[in-house]
């Protein structure tokens, strides 16, 4: 009997797309870099989505937040040891 195929959510293939480019491209992420990478390649683009996403990614332990509230930006967390 074959194993059970599990379905990934929408939001989550989308967290771990936006995780995977982030671990690529490095640097600085806001909100809007998130929109214009989802512009080219056809997410949501909407600010409020980008915003929620990279959120849960650092609530999750993926990313550093950085800055006021007005001027948030998120960066990959990195280990003790210098790797991510």
């Amino acid at each position: 009997m074959s194993e059970p195929v599990i379905s990934m959510s929408s939001r989550e293939r989308r967290l771990e797309q936006l995780l995977d480019t982030i671990r690529t491209h490095g640097g600085r992420w806001t909100a809007n870099r998130v929109q214009n990478l989802r512009r080219l390649t056809g997410g949501p683009t909407q600010r409020g989505t980008a915003s929620r996403d990279l959120k849960e990614l650092a609530r999750r332990g993926h990313l550093d937040e950085h800055g006021p509230e007005d001027g948030r930006f998120y960066t990959l967390k990195t280990r003790k040891d210098g790797r991510s």
